[in-house]
């Protein structure tokens, strides 16, 4: 009797054995789970609703492109993070230094009189984070903005846990002496 053959009497009719998973991911719930967060890390990096919604809408078309492929992925967020950040990345490339200065400098002028707090708490996440090197405003903004975790954050950014703390510690630390010297000359 082969081993198969003697398995066979430990399944009940109750227990079902299946090759495939029971239910593909749905695009739609993925979409409408996962937009919202992709919107929000992007608002936090490149300090524009705008821009923020225009790289969340081409991560998530590439998703429907490559359905198939993510939706049986071993972590489809993370896929939609790593597409996210590269296109963030892109963004800032094709932007340069100077326009992204120039649109530092403008948000400061914005009048507080439409969407004041909103525009206002964007600007100052977006402010904070330009201090920070590209590596450390990704994981802070996937950390503090979209609550992942230390291992999710390493599963997007494909680095190692070990990594992620320290980027992370750096950026803390960063941002401290920077908020210190901003407060000594505020």
């Amino acid at each position: 009797m082969s081993v198969n053959q003697s398995l066979v009497g430990f399944v009940s009719d109750d227990v079902k054995v299946r090759s495939e998973p029971e239910t593909e991911l749905d695009f739609d719930v993925v979409f409408g789970e996962q937009y919202p967060k992709l919107v929000a890390i992007g608002v936090a990096l490149t300090g524009s609703v705008e821009v923020a919604n225009d790289l969340a809408q081409e991560t998530m078309a590439r998703a429907h492109r490559n359905w198939s492929q993510v939706s049986t992925a071993d972590a489809p967020n993370a896929w939609l993070r790593r597409v996210m950040k590269n296109l963030i990345v892109d963004h800032f490339r094709r932007q340069g230094v100077e326009v992204r200065t120039n649109a530092r400098v403008a948000r400061r002028r914005i009048a507080d009189n439409d969407g004041s707090v909103e525009q206002s708490a964007v600007s100052t996440m977006s402010e904070l984070l330009s201090v920070l090197p590209e590596r450390q405003q990704m994981a802070v903004a996937l950390r503090y903005v979209d609550d992942l975790s230390v291992a999710e954050i390493a599963t997007v950014l494909e680095v190692a846990v070990g990594t992620v703390k320290a980027t992370l510690w750096k950026a803390r630390r960063r941002l401290e002496r920077h908020l210190r010297t901003e407060a000594d000359h505020g």
